[in-house]
């Protein structure tokens, strides 16, 4: 899930270079959205032989507040979280902060009409053996930093939690926990970094380019992984958009290409990239094979409902599975999300 971001980010790159669109987002002012969304990760884990599975619920209400908006629709505000809830496959607690104050955890944010969204920084949850903590980490153009870079680091922390009992550890209350506070994390093999607002699925607000019609098709290859994306329908205002996601390692990593069928016909860009790998060195061809054979094996499917009338997100359903094999480890993780504007 966490290379989500990216991948979906270059997709998009892609065919705003392509295409043009006319489902636009109409933020407005000093207004508010709700969200819910509830995210199911199953997680298994080998390491040295040694097997690990787990699955954990994640339900989270969030409000995404509009301050201000720009000449060319971009919205500057920030998403609160209002509600958040994990629990393990034994449905025992891992993490709760019910009835927390509105404006404690938050997390700026800029927005465009085509609902491409900015992070600066982003809340999640690690969990290790002895505590869960909420962290708040520095993000770059979508893709969050890693939280946690070596063992026993200082990182900024809402709150942390009880693993065994999901509770607010001592120190922390729902009253004080508007502001974070340095704490040392001490991850293990079987640690996890859980995403607390549904940033991956946020990508997924973004609409397609083009004046969009039913049956609409657009195809998008970049690197080994490829989007497909689909109008199923536009009726009564509402138009559901669909779209599949697969990996080909055989492919070139720094080849790809779009193609589709609109109503005014076919089209294809063709190739692009630097597909010229002759001058590369053994050591450097070497090193492309291994860097593919780490990258993670995703596949899954999304389907995306938007009020074109009133220019908003209606919901979005799907699943999504990640593989990775490096270092001796595979990991592989089935997520499904269902996330709706309240």
């Amino acid at each position: 899930m966490k290379n989500l971001i990216l991948l979906l980010s270059s997709f998009l790159i892609i065919l705003s270079s392509s295409f043009a669109t006319e489902l636009n987002y109409k933020w407005k002012a000093n207004s508010f959205y709700a969200f819910n969304s509830i995210v199911t990760d199953n997680i298994s884990t080998s390491v040295m032989g040694m097997n690990v599975s787990d699955k954990y619920i994640t339900t989270v209400d969030f409000v995404l507040f509009i301050q201000s908006v720009d000449a060319n629709g971009l919205a500057t505000g920030r998403l609160y979280l209002t509600n958040f809830n994990v629990r393990d496959s034994k449905g025992l607690i891992v993490a709760s902060l019910a009835n927390i104050p509105k404006d404690a955890v938050k997390s700026d944010i800029t927005v465009d009409k085509k609902g491409n969204f900015t992070f600066t920084k982003k809340v999640t949850l690690v969990t290790t053996p002895t505590s869960n903590v909420l962290v708040y980490a520095n993000a770059t153009e979508n893709n969050a930093q890693a939280g946690i870079q070596t063992e026993g680091e200082k990182v900024d922390a809402y709150a942390e939690f009880d693993p065994k009992t999901g509770k607010l550890k001592a120190g922390y209350t729902l009253q004080t926990i508007q502001t974070t506070k340095k704490v040392t994390v001490n991850e293990n093999e079987q640690s996890d970094e859980l995403d607390v607002l549904p940033y991956d699925f946020l990508q997924m607000l973004v609409m397609p380019e083009g004046e969009i019609a039913v049956n609409n098709h657009y195809n998008v290859k970049a690197g080994m992984y490829t989007v497909d994306i689909l109008v199923n329908s536009m009726a009564n205002g509402i138009a559901t958009i669909g779209e599949t996601i697969a990996t080909d390692k055989s492919a070139d990593m720094f080849e790809g290409s779009a193609s589709g069928e609109t109503e005014d016909g076919s089209f294809n860009v063709g190739s692009f990239g630097d597909t010229n790998q002759m001058d590369l060195t053994e050591e450097d061809q070497e090193a492309i094979e291994i860097s593919k054979s780490m990258s993670p094996n995703m596949d899954g499917t999304l389907t995306a409902t938007f009020d074109y009338t009133n220019g908003m997100f209606v919901g979005v359903s799907g699943t999504i599975n990640t593989n990775i094999e490096t270092m001796g480890m595979k990991m592989t993780v089935k997520s499904v999300l269902t996330m709706k504007k309240m």
